[in-house]
């Protein structure tokens, strides 16, 4: 593992992680306080864990199915695995993910499971347009989002966020209920529990999509550690940005697209993560123990989809 590899970069990113999900427990906390007093901290923390282990969830293969993904066979794309295989070695993990391949031009990939049950699927035109380096670094940020845990913090993010809706829905609508022996008792109306209730929902919610763009850098910061080359995800990062758009924007404004509020995004901008990787890669020393993978980009033994991605049911680009 590389020596020089800048260790405030992962300090930073793990401080910024843990605040943010320490900020929507504590937003949690406050509005069961501030229903239930001192006793509704506990009541809520217990509700929020009998969600997270009983409330039904979105499985794996359902998700892989809504993609038409398939299993990708060793024998289908053997110097893919066996670039699999080294960063699930060089990651720590003890099972490898397992792949599927997705019968879509657009370039896209993405990781769903937990641990030992972990996927990574890999779109057609991802593995057609990337090269092995760049390849190479988008496996590495979604192995290092299986190996630091990542989808279950952000399943856990999700619980404290709808429980908070949840609760302060109910508290807002209790209020709303007294305000007529607010009025007739000459009592004053509780505004300040009120504009709590009426905001916490929103901040929660906020605070979960600064925590999914933190759990981005991270994986970022985690590939190129595991790679030791962070100019090849970068590169692959520029590279599917530019694509994304169409192609009149690729040919007129390829830097005039524009973007929704950084504060509403999953992820962080690409302009920002490649900027960062940049930054990161002129304070660490490149990685010599990669294994020379060939560079040519046919990993699959089987033709390339006809069609062009388009919409589909449920709202699914492939």
């Amino acid at each position: 593992m590389n020596s020089l590899f800048p260790a405030h970069y992962k300090l930073h990113n793990y401080l910024q992680s843990a605040l943010l999900l320490a900020g929507m427990l504590g937003l949690l906390s406050l509005v069961g306080w501030l229903l239930a007093g001192p006793e509704g901290i506990g009541w809520f923390i217990v509700a929020g864990v009998f969600i997270f282990i009983s409330a039904p969830r979105v499985t794996p293969a359902y998700i892989l199915r809504l993609h038409r993904a398939q299993v990708l066979d060793a024998s289908d794309a053997p110097q893919l695995y066996e670039m699999v295989h080294w960063l699930t070695k060089r990651a720590g993990m003890k099972a490898m993910p397992v792949l599927y391949y997705i019968p879509s031009s657009s370039i896209n990939a993405f990781t769903t499971g937990l641990n030992k049950n972990a996927s990574i699927a890999l779109s057609d035109g991802m593995l057609r347009q990337l090269n092995t380096r760049e390849l190479s670094g988008v496996l590495a940020h979604e192995i290092s989002h299986v190996s630091r845990n990542d989808l279950l913090v952000m399943m856990v993010a999700d619980v404290i966020s709808r429980l908070t809706s949840i609760m302060a829905f109910a508290g807002y609508l209790l209020i709303w209920i007294y305000i007529p022996l607010f009025i007739f008792s000459g009592e004053k109306a509780p505004w300040l529990l009120l504009i709590i209730l009426m905001t916490a929902p929103t901040f929660s919610i906020l605070m979960q999509l600064a925590l999914s763009r933190a759990n981005e850098f991270n994986a970022d910061v985690e590939a190129a550690k595991l790679t030791g080359d962070p100019l090849g995800l970068a590169s692959a990062l520029e590279k599917i940005d530019y694509y994304q758009g169409s192609l009149i924007q690729r040919i007129f404004s390829p830097a005039q697209r524009m973007h929704e509020p950084v504060f509403f995004r999953t992820h962080p901008l690409m302009i920002d993560r490649v900027n960062r990787l940049k930054q990161l890669a002129n304070t660490m020393r490149t990685s010599d123990s990669s294994p020379d993978f060939a560079e040519s980009q046919n990993w699959l033994k089987f033709p390339a989809p006809g069609h062009f991605p388009r919409r589909r049911y449920p709202g699914l680009w492939h």
